[in-house]
């Protein structure tokens, strides 16, 4: 296997299994001056995993971190750094006191830490930039840097250059249309950064299924609204102005389990299941889902410890009461029937907080007590019930049935055998029992 597609292969598998990377744009600017260490360190605390910064290049050849080509924004000196030497730009600083920093000083600043860094390289038309990333990659090689640093740029050839001077290092592609996404780009970069405003859950699985990660970068007024979109698309990365923000939405995602589904499902339940927003912080939808209401199930999502059901874009619903077809259509047989527990060993049946054994206990039932089921969950071949004292197994239960509907009603209830269903009951008979055309209830 190629040493190209052995690093492919390495990069679909990463973005199957990692959580995104939070990237701290010029640090954490919000909080304090852009591209300097206070607003780094300040991104860095506030559990960002890189910080973004910017490289131009000064009239003697020095790497300066700084995102316009003047000082103007940041200092307030109207001073260009392409035809001015480095000496001269240190000498004006940032509302926090700090210098204008260069890549080499920021590399000794952070060298005994485990500080990693996004570099892009400003290649600005007439703006000179001799070497500049020959410069670079001889900074990333004195100090060691090559497993702590990424880069991106707008600048397909800037990103050729690095690719020749550090191949191991990953090459992040900008793009501000779709147009720039195409297959000429991909042998050089590992990943493409696009803006909010153009990606797509499509457009992500596409990228990654060459190889591609999909790194975002939004108009930098992200706000909770926004979050609660973008957590629901599987990026792998994104560069953001609030880095403790994404931080949230990180350590909530990179626990979550999820897997594709796509099949019909059913609310088993008497009750209107909430619809939201997203599983992580989830927010109120006006959309609810009606009991027995049928809808298609994209994938399944566990977070905290509750699972949902995605049902639409930025549209998840609490998965405790759904199934699948073909059983939710059989499951549903349960749902408002009046049962009688029953336990041949225990004289009371403990009732879970939800549908699982290992679910904490909440109450219990006196053996012969009268319950209505007012939800079914199936997990395999075990069939649980909702009862107003809580979940307990079906096989633990007697249906009560009306003679008026117990022909139709048991053909569909016995074609289905490969579950621990509940056991039947006329009265006081046990319906296994019963001689069915006697009653005329022949099957």
């Amino acid at each position: 296997m190629s040493k190209t597609l052995l690093i492919t292969g390495w990069l679909a598998l990463w973005a199957c299994l990692s959580a995104f990377v939070v990237v701290g744009h010029r640090g954490d600017p919000l909080v304090y001056p852009e591209q300097t260490f206070q607003s780094d360190s300040a991104a860095f605390a506030a559990g960002a995993d890189y910080v973004e910064l910017d490289v131009q290049e000064s009239k003697d050849g020095t790497l300066v971190i700084q995102h316009d080509p003047t000082l103007l924004r940041t200092t307030g000196a109207d001073v260009t750094i392409a035809s001015s030497d480095y000496s001269q730009i240190q000498q004006y600083h940032t509302k926090n006191g700090e210098p204008i920093h260069s890549l080499q000083a920021l590399f000794t600043h952070y060298q005994q830490t485990n500080a990693k860094f996004l570099i892009e390289t400003k290649i600005e038309k007439g703006v000179p930039h001799p070497q500049m990333e020959q410069k670079i990659a001889a900074l990333v090689k004195q100090y060691h840097m090559e497993n702590r640093v990424m880069f991106h740029s707008f600048s397909l050839k800037s990103l050729k250059r690095l690719q020749v001077l550090l191949p191991t290092v990953p090459r992040i592609f900008i793009v501000g249309s779709l147009k720039r996404i195409t297959f000429a780009v991909f042998p050089y970069v590992t990943g493409i950064n696009i803006s909010s405003t153009l990606v797509t859950e499509k457009l992500v699985s596409d990228l990654h299924h060459i190889g591609q990660q999909v790194y975002v970068w939004d108009e930098m007024n992200e706000n909770r609204a926004k979050w609660r979109w973008l957590s629901n698309i599987p990026i792998d990365g994104v560069v953001t102005n609030y880095p403790g923000f994404a931080h949230q939405y990180q350590l909530l995602t990179q626990d979550a389990q999820s897997h594709p589904v796509d099949a019909l499902a059913s609310n088993n339940s008497t009750q209107t299941l909430p619809v939201y927003e997203n599983p992580y912080m989830p927010n109120l939808r006006k959309q609810t889902i009606a009991p027995g209401q049928t809808f298609t199930v994209m994938k399944s999502i566990k977070s905290q410890g509750v699972t949902y059901d995605q049902i639409d874009t930025n549209a998840f619903v609490p998965a405790d009461t759904l199934n699948l077809a073909p059983m939710a259509g059989w499951a549903q047989l349960l749902v408002n029937q009046h049962a009688t527990v029953h336990t041949q060993f225990l004289k009371t049946l403990p009732t879970r907080i939800t549908s699982r054994a290992t679910s904490a206990q909440v109450g219990s039932l006196q053996a012969g007590a009268h319950v209505l089921i007012s939800a079914v969950k199936l997990h395999g071949d075990q069939v649980w019930c909702q009862t107003k004292a809580g979940w307990v197994q079906a096989k633990h239960l007697q249906l009560q049935l009306h003679l008026n509907q117990a022909q139709v009603w048991l053909t569909q209830f016995n074609a289905v055998t490969t579950v621990d269903r509940p056991t039947l009951s006329l009265g006081q008979t046990a319906i296994d029992s019963l001689n069915f055309n006697a009653l005329g209830l022949s099957l």
